[in-house]
């Protein structure tokens, strides 16, 4: 009886850790840009680029493109700061788009695309797409709590090659 009791305790002590230290649903929500910011909030590679995203100005975040070269891999994020609300739930955006082009300024036609966009606390993303070769389109939103207000970035056809 004794033996049979220790392994329900035991059982149910794994179930417990297991539920505890699961992923959370959304992990981009769930963590605080103060830690993420020591990271590459989920992007492998090194970071080679990063864009304000504005409102009249007034910086609401920043987006992030990191590039792994040993996949040929480009990751993006939009990171909100104090002033686009960190912290609160806004609806936050970031997309990635490949160009058929691989002249800077110049995208013509995309043949793939990855975006991320939800109502998130800290940021968006990451978002990953594979564009050796290739240009890409950034783009990123964020939005104020009553979705009144919008700072965003739109670059077109850059990190060629």
């Amino acid at each position: 009886m004794r033996r049979t009791f220790a392994s329900i305790l035991t059982a149910c002590g794994m179930a417990a850790a297991a539920l505890t230290f699961a992923p959370a649903a959304n992990a981009a929500d769930q963590v605080p840009a103060a830690s993420a910011a020591a990271g590459n909030h989920g992007c492998s590679g090194s970071l080679i680029d990063s864009y304000p995203v504005l409102d009249q100005g007034s910086t609401w975040g920043t987006t992030y493109l990191y590039y792994d070269a040993s996949t040929g891999d480009n990751c993006a994020v939009a990171v909100k700061s104090s002033g686009g609300y960190k912290g609160t739930a806004s609806l936050t955006r970031v997309q990635l788009e490949r160009c058929e082009s691989s002249t800077p300024g110049t995208c013509g036609d995309t043949d793939a695309s990855i975006e991320d966009a939800g109502q998130y606390s800290y940021y968006a993303g990451p978002v990953v797409l594979n564009a050796a070769g290739r240009c890409l389109n950034i783009s990123a939103e964020i939005w104020d709590p009553t979705q009144v207000e919008v700072a965003r970035i739109d670059y077109t056809a850059v990190h060629c090659g």
